[in-house]
């Protein structure tokens, strides 16, 4: 718990400083416009999207591919792969613990799409401040790697409405933040004897985004 809390105040810090750099480098708006983006979040491989209450099941390894549809719109969509959280990797924990479960395998994926709409007056897609739809769909498994019956499959829908900015300097750096409200659905199938089913709650709740990504635009 106290690194999570550590983890947490590092990353609104680190969120400031990127955001005050990149505006400072910015000034009033990038040169040149841009049509594309591509964008990852590094701190994803942390933790997501499959949490037991606050340890991280997963990480995520995404990548965004963003397009301008318009001169106010572009489509942005997602992909990631899931495995083992670099923060607390289940694999290392569990070996040498004596249990019936010595080592796990964790693997999945993870799809998204976001339809942006922009709103900034004097600024073009992809850049400024936007909102729109945002969907998403993951699956993950967690098998030991004594017995491949010992299995928890997860899977996650995100339906979000989200609001954001992305900025773009004029070297064609990009940040985007975004936050929103939605609704999320988990599902967690549990087999064999050695995984505890009741750590695995499925369950529909109300969902609150909030997101960060760094690439470059062209």
């Amino acid at each position: 718990m106290k690194k999570l809390l550590q983890f947490s105040f590092l990353f609104v810090i680190l969120i400031l400083l990127i955001s005050g750099w990149a505006a400072f480098c910015q000034e009033s708006g990038s040169e040149r416009e841009y049509k594309f983006t591509l964008k990852t979040n590094p701190l994803a491989a942390l933790g997501g999207p499959f949490w037991v209450v606050v340890i991280p099941v997963t990480g995520e390894y995404k990548v965004y591919f963003e397009t301008a549809v318009s001169g106010k719109t572009s489509f942005q969509l997602g992909g990631s792969y899931i495995g083992p959280s670099v923060l607390i990797n289940l694999d290392e924990i569990t070996k040498g613990e004596g249990g019936e479960i010595s080592g796990v395998k964790t693997n999945g994926f993870r799809v998204q799409g976001t339809y942006k709409i922009f709103v900034s007056r004097d600024l073009k897609a992809p850049e400024g401040f936007y909102l729109g739809p945002n969907f998403s769909y993951a699956k993950a498994s967690v098998t030991s790697r004594n017995n491949s019956a010992d299995k928890v499959n997860g899977s996650k829908i995100n339906v979000n409405g989200i609001i954001g900015y992305q900025l773009i300097t004029s070297g064609g750096f990009t940040l985007d933040i975004f936050t929103g409200l939605g609704f999320v659905s988990r599902k967690f199938y549990v087999s064999g004897e050695n995984f505890d089913a009741s750590e695995f709650t499925t369950k529909n709740s109300v969902s609150v985004p909030l997101g960060i990504a760094f690439g470059y635009a062209f």
